[in-house]
This record gives C-alpha cells, structure tokens and sequence, in this order.
C-alpha cells in the first residue's frame, strides 16, 4: 500500500486569517476556492505540499490542528515573514 500525499484540513473562524497567513505571508497559491459560498473554503499548494482551509466558527473551536512545515532555510523564512507578517511569529 502507498500513499503519495496528505492532505489536512484546518478550520478558521475567519478564513481570512488562514488565507493571510498561507497565501500572502508564506506564498502558497489557491488551487480551488469557494470563498464566496455559504461554506467558505479552499484548497492551497506550495512545493507540491497542499491544505485545506475552511471557514466553521464551531470546527475552529474545537479543533487545533498542528502541522508541521519543514525548510531547509529557516533563516530565509524568518526573514520573510519577520519582514512581512511579524504578528505570526511566536513573541
């Protein structure tokens, strides 16, 4: 058995929030989207990596989803988002 991808989905009370971070802080694109919907939610990829990012004000309370984005420049992605988004990073 083999499986080429996972894809996880996260839950936001505000699906803006999600899209600032993944698509204008860390430049992923939207493969789909139907943010305009009852349901808010798109698909993002980046590298051959992909999420889900939904808009469920009673999903997002309830799930804290973690995940792991591994680089091998930690330095170049501080800067970008130090330079661009500071309010993500960890005070």
């Amino acid at each position: 058995m083999k499986f080429t991808k996972l894809v996880p989905n996260v839950f936001y009370t505000d699906i803006k929030v999600g899209l600032t971070l993944f698509i204008e802080c860390l430049e992923f694109r939207i493969g789909h989207d139907e943010l305009n919907s009852e349901h808010p939610f798109c698909a993002i990829e980046k590298d051959g990596l992909s999420m889900l990012l939904f808009q469920n004000k009673e999903y997002a309370e309830k799930d804290r989803p973690e995940f792991r984005l591994v680089t091998n420049d930690i330095e170049e992605v501080y800067k970008k988002v130090a330079s661009t988004h500071p309010e993500f990073l960890h005070p």
